[in-house]
């Protein structure tokens, strides 16, 4: 009879045997069939059957899937909370009414900027860069031919924009899942997310400004925006109160409110504004918080733009999140990740290096799969508890994460967004040299970790309430 084994640590070379092989098994997977739920489900098995040769009984195994779920439970919730509201906004107009707007802008003179810049107003609203290119890039792209822009300058914008605005949007299964994966709040990372963005954004913008002004000689053919535009006004009540629900969200986000009470708030405040703008039915608005809103125009475009939302189209991202976290729960109970992670505090001495191996590491995966989340995952959960030590937010952590993974995505010829592009918009792979923020925004990322700006510390706050205290005992005195 096999006595049983008792549970171990495992030692360094089987720590990377453990990683090297949960990240072989996904990869093969990913390049078998694209089917992101079952290359999680595969690694999390993979990690169970490793911490059994540690030792570990289910009973183990289960308490450290339980444990990482548990760690995600409010990512879940804010991403059911997103498909509510996405379908709501839609079925008050919301959407419609800035789509309507945007393209109401539109100049020959500021083409490109303005590409760029309603891809990106887009992609905030919706909470998806694949949905913005499928559907406002492919408008681009029509408008851009009237105009003599060259497509893969077109496209360049396009992409920025779209995966801009999608890595600043709460709605955003990326963003929620960048967080998840590094242990932040959802308007934490938001937040630190800014500081990189905003100067990603304005640097871009003038870049694409600066290349417009060379075609501004072309001649305008703006039927495919009139067509548009008269579908919008013909098909939906366009007004600005159905900007209400969106304005809902900024002010409460700014106030920090809790990401499940400020979606909360816009989407009962969008259900309110479609009874009243759309004449829409109770009926039609539980319809769409469940299974999203079907546009049927009989344009094409825009009824790929509003037929999204609901809580089911979020249940694909859900199932790859919990099954993520699962086998992360199992990795960090089993002690992989912390064997690692004191095998690379020994050369990481300092948040500089740190940033930069986060940065390092999200690419090297990035690489390796083509694919954004799985090249978050690893990395995310590995060096989340170095930040900590280091006293350093995990929100910088979440950033970098980003600024790598999920821009640098856009422009790997073989990554999962890249062949998307280059499928919906036709498009060579010259269009990469135009697709400005997945450069920009890590080399600000870098330039930040050298000079330490925006590298938040853990104990800022308390040191802040601290002086806060001691000024009202001061003033009180």
């Amino acid at each position: 009879m096999v006595k049983n084994r008792e549970k171990r640590e495992p030692t360094f070379k089987e720590s990377i045997f453990a990683l090297s092989l949960v990240i072989f098994v996904i990869l093969i997977s990913i390049n078998t069939a694209l089917v992101l739920e079952t290359a999680m489900v595969l690694g999390a098995i993979t990690a169970a059957i490793f911490a059994t040769y540690l030792g570990y009984k289910w009973e183990d195994i289960q308490e450290g899937m339980i444990s990482g779920i548990n760690n995600s439970l409010g990512v879940l919730m804010i991403l059911i909370m997103i498909g509510m509201v996405v379908g709501s906004w839609i079925l008050g107009g919301t959407i419609q009414t800035m789509v309507y707007y945007g393209l109401k802008l539109l100049s020959p003179g500021i083409f490109l900027p303005s590409a760029f810049l309603l891809c990106t107003i887009t992609s905030l609203l919706i909470g998806s860069s694949f949905g913005t290119i499928a559907t406002m890039g492919i408008v681009m792209m029509g408008v851009a031919e009237g105009l003599g822009v060259p497509a893969v300058v077109t496209a360049g914008a396009v992409v920025s924009g779209s995966i801009f605005g999608d890595k600043l949007s709460p709605m955003s299964d990326s963003t929620n899942f960048a967080a998840a994966m590094s242990d932040t709040g959802l308007f934490d990372h938001i937040g630190s997310m800014m500081y990189v963005s905003i100067p990603t954004a304005l640097t871009s913008l003038a870049l694409y400004t600066f290349i417009g002004r060379s075609f501004l000689a072309g001649q305008s053919n703006l039927e495919q925006v009139n067509t548009l535009l008269n579908t919008l006004q013909n098909n939906f009540n366009i007004s600005l109160l159905t900007l209400i629900p969106p304005l809902v969200v900024i002010i409460l986000s700014l106030n920090k409110t809790p990401a499940v009470k400020t979606l909360t708030a816009s989407f009962m405040t969008a259900s309110v504004f479609a009874v009243f703008t759309q004449g829409a039915a109770l009926k039609d608005l539980i319809n769409v918080a469940a299974n999203g809103y079907v546009s049927n125009t009989g344009v094409e475009l825009i009824d790929g733009l509003l037929t999204q939302g609901g809580v089911n189209s979020m249940m694909s991202t859900v199932a790859i999140i919990m099954a993520a976290t699962a086998m992360g729960g199992i990795l960090e109970k089993t002690g992989v990740l912390k064997v690692i992670l004191n095998s690379l505090m020994k050369y990481i001495k300092t948040p500089r290096n740190l940033i930069l191996a986060t940065l390092g590491s999200a690419y090297i995966m990035l690489l390796a799969t083509g694919e954004m989340m799985v090249s978050m995952l690893l990395p995310g959960r590995t060096l989340s508890p170095a930040y900590k030590e280091m006293n350093i937010k995990t929100n910088v952590l979440s950033r970098t994460l980003e600024s790598a993974a999920t821009l640098g995505c856009a422009v790997l010829p073989w990554g999962v967004v890249s062949v998307y592009i280059q499928n919906v918009l036709d498009i060579s792979l010259g269009y990469i040299p135009y697709t400005f923020t997945p450069f920009i925004s890590p080399l600000i990322s870098i330039i930040y970790a050298f000079l330490g700006v925006a590298v938040f510390k853990l104990d800022e706050d308390k040191e802040i309430g601290l002086e806060n205290q001691e000024l009202k005992k001061t003033q009180s005195m």
